[in-house]
């Protein structure tokens, strides 16, 4: 994982949402209200995503203000609806992938779950 976040790579950082999402969602269907702390990958994907936001000139207002908004907001929201636009790899996502399926109680998408594996494998490198 790179550390200095100037230097952000999107696949990381979606990986690090994805595995954080997946966290955190587990906690929620094992009964947690709003599970806190949150998961370490997911607040470091989420600073990442601030800061991609801030670096792209997405306005302030159009940025996901917390977590619980991120999640509740952009977690459903089709990637490419994000006003930030990503760089990622010809053919990793399709117009409408998600991390969260709205229609499935904002459970992990297949995307979630690929990308989540993607930060597992870099993490034990």
């Amino acid at each position: 994982m790179i550390s200095d976040p100037t230097k952000l790579d999107d696949v990381e950082m979606l990986s690090l949402l994805a595995l954080g999402l997946i966290s955190h969602m587990g906690r929620v269907d094992a009964g947690e209200k709003d599970p806190f702390p949150y998961p370490d990958a997911l607040l470091r994907g989420f600073n990442q995503l601030i800061l991609t936001c801030a670096l792209r000139d997405v306005p302030r207002v159009q940025r996901p203000a917390s977590i619980p908004e991120f999640i509740a907001t952009w977690g459903i929201m089709p990637l490419s609806e994000w006003c930030v636009k990503l760089d990622v790899p010809a053919g990793l996502l399709t117009p409408d992938e998600r991390l969260l399926d709205p229609e499935c109680e904002s459970r992990p998408t297949q995307l979630c779950k690929q990308l989540s594996r993607l930060e597992a494998v870099a993490a034990m490198r």
